[in-house]
């Protein structure tokens, strides 16, 4: 069950899906090293968990009620990702995430404020060049209020500033449904407002079969309207994972993009083989991708990559 865990945590989207915090929270396993010895790296994540912690506190403290001291609760959690994807025609590319989620006890844990290095959480796995040119950029970073009436709540909103410094408004319905013993079906719908890219809506929906050896089936499907452009967009991916040992996984991908309008195309083709493990550390991973991209706007040539990866995650359950 251990390499179920494993696999749902790094392939479906974080938070904003339905199962709780997805991609934020890794696998939980005992740590293989002596707990009295502690490298640099241990000292780094631990000292980066404290601070963070330090700041939420703070932050939530302007929230909180004269005499009350719910703010010392407040936590943040979440991961920083580092990678090389070098391929044909760019050897130099490089690419940053980040996301850092923080409760707010003092407002009764209805709001989060959330820090991303985009605020579409539903591609993170794909790499940097397979993105559109929108979400490939560096001024997309996104910080919000989240507010839900509950943990389990299906319907949330969100306030803050996004995509090339925007100031956006967001509502979010999310849910899933049981189709039998094996079969799940994940959906969201959203609809959202962009001072300058105005109007925008999408749609989700992905299909999830589980093997008697546990073993991932996934068919993600995703639309968009974005009404600067009048554009209709497209998402197709099929994901096979396959749990390796206790600490590792491989995920085979599928991943097609295009446009329905204004135009009828097939903009990019993208398939990959990524090796994921962890095996020192519960909160550190290592990632290996090597892939072929074919782009529209490269006369769909194969480009041929790898990407290399480090995860590191902080805060609760890292």
């Amino acid at each position: 069950m251990s390499c179920i865990l494993f696999l749902l945590c790094i392939a479906i989207p974080t938070d904003e899906q339905v199962s709780i915090e997805r991609e934020a929270l890794p696998v939980t396993m005992e740590n293989t090293q002596d707990p009295e010895r502690k490298l640099w790296f241990d000292n780094w994540q631990q000292n980066l968990t404290q601070s963070m912690d330090y700041t939420a506190r703070q932050l939530d403290s302007f929230f909180a009620l004269e005499g009350s001291d719910a703010y010392r609760d407040a936590r943040a959690e979440g991961r920083v990702s580092v990678g090389w994807e070098p391929r044909t025609r760019d050897l130099s590319e490089m690419d940053l995430r980040f996301r850092i989620r923080v409760k707010l006890p003092a407002l009764e844990n209805r709001v989060d404020l959330v820090l991303s290095d985009n605020e579409d959480t539903d591609n993170l796995n794909t790499i940097k060049a397979a993105r559109t040119p929108v979400e490939r950029n560096n001024d997309n970073t996104t910080i919000a209020l989240r507010y839900r009436a509950s943990d389990n709540a299906r319907l949330s909103y969100r306030l803050g500033t996004g995509r090339r410094g925007q100031i956006y408004t967001k509502a979010r319905f999310q849910d899933t449904t049981s189709l039998s013993d094996t079969m799940s079906l994940f959906y969201d719908t959203e609809v959202y407002y962009y001072n300058r890219d105005r109007l925008g809506a999408e749609l989700g929906a992905t299909f999830q079969y589980l093997s008697q050896a546990e073993h991932v089936f996934r068919f993600n499907n995703r639309y968009y309207y974005r009404d600067d452009k009048d554009e209709w967009l497209w998402r197709h991916e099929l994901q096979y994972l396959q749990p390796l040992t206790p600490t590792s996984a491989a995920i085979y991908t599928l991943f097609t993009e295009g446009t329905q309008e204004p135009t009828r195309a097939l903009n990019e083709v993208y398939t990959s083989f990524r090796y994921r493990t962890n095996p020192t550390r519960n909160w550190l991973f290592y990632e290996v991708e090597p892939f072929v991209l074919w782009l529209r706007d490269e006369d769909f040539k194969p480009s041929w990559g790898i990407a290399l990866r480090i995860e590191a995650y902080y805060g609760k359950g890292s």
